[in-house]
């Protein structure tokens, strides 16, 4: 008898132990549905801070090492451990890669000093047919000497120049973007072809870039030369890969032999970087940079 009566209140019992337990449970969602996200954005933010970090570690390596470089080719060193072509180098320190280009100047093809026969060979190796390589040409002329070269009396402006001409030397590469056939060029293309730096009329064909050195063989040009020993000016490429996270980072600049010592240098000006594959042959980073650098990258990598 006594059970009899207490089974209803046991029941009411067990119906608010489960309903309290659904409570629970569905206040247990909501509250994931709530934090869940936030510790995600969290993990996410922090995986890119930590990114973002390495990523300028990375940038700051490549510029020293940059300057590294720019320190052997000036001393006189670099001539004889890179190729001047724009052919890669590389070395390998743990999971760090590290990719070198250096472009002598004197293998480009000068805006400012170039006459019309070489300036077309090098719009030719863009991919320009003969006639449009030699209307912009002489439109680069018009534009960096319009008044001394027609004396006041300039004819009808080409359709592949630019707008207006500037009628004073091309002070960087990137203006050659101003004319309408080369305004959708790619700076780096531009840059890989010519330079303001050299000075010099002339180019040096066996340190010309693959591309340029394939127009000036098929061409013919009195302005093509063998290599000058007193290199003036280079372009600097250095490229650092983390292979277990896949950041790059990359430093590009010109550089130029300081007027005041011979064996220092200075910055022209910056250089864009194409991040290429690296290169297949690797050798030793000690060859690259030095006994003392690359103690300092196998410390650093370590």
């Amino acid at each position: 008898m006594s059970d009899r009566h207490k089974s209803p209140n046991a029941g009411g019992e067990s119906a608010s132990s489960g309903f309290s337990l659904v409570a629970v449970l569905v206040f247990m969602l909501i509250v994931s549905a709530i934090v869940v996200p936030f510790a995600v954005t969290a993990r996410t933010r922090l995986m890119i801070a930590n990114n973002e970090v390495e990523q300028e570690r990375l940038s700051l390596l490549a510029e020293g090492l940059g300057n590294v470089v720019a320190s052997e080719l000036t001393g006189g060193s670099g001539a004889k451990k890179f190729p001047l072509d724009f052919t890669p180098s590389a070395c390998r320190e743990g999971d760090f890669s590290f990719d070198v280009r250096i472009q002598d100047h004197d293998g480009l093809i000068d805006l400012n000093a170039a006459d019309d026969q070489l300036l077309a060979l090098g719009f030719a190796s863009l991919g320009f047919e003969r006639q449009t390589a030699q209307a912009l040409a002489k439109a680069a002329i018009r534009f960096r000497d319009n008044a001394k070269l027609f004396a006041g009396q300039p004819g009808p402006r080409s359709a592949v120049g630019p707008p207006e001409d500037k009628q004073a030397p091309f002070e960087s590469v990137s203006e050659l973007q101003e004319f309408s056939a080369l305004a959708s060029t790619p700076l780096q293309t531009l840059h890989a072809v010519f330079t303001v730096n050299s000075k010099r009329g002339t180019i040096s064909a066996d340190r010309a870039p693959n591309r340029l050195r394939a127009a000036l063989a098929g061409g013919s040009s009195a302005s093509v030369t063998e290599a000058a020993a007193d290199a003036s000016a280079y372009t600097v490429d250095v490229v650092v890969r983390r292979d277990d996270s896949g950041i790059t980072a990359e430093a590009g600049f010109i550089i130029e032999t300081s007027p005041v010592s011979p064996t220092a240098f200075q910055r022209a000006s910056r250089s864009p970087v194409t991040a290429l594959p690296p290169a297949a042959a690797t050798t030793d980073c000690e060859v690259l940079f030095g006994a003392e650098a690359a103690r300092i990258l196998r410390g650093w990598s370590s």
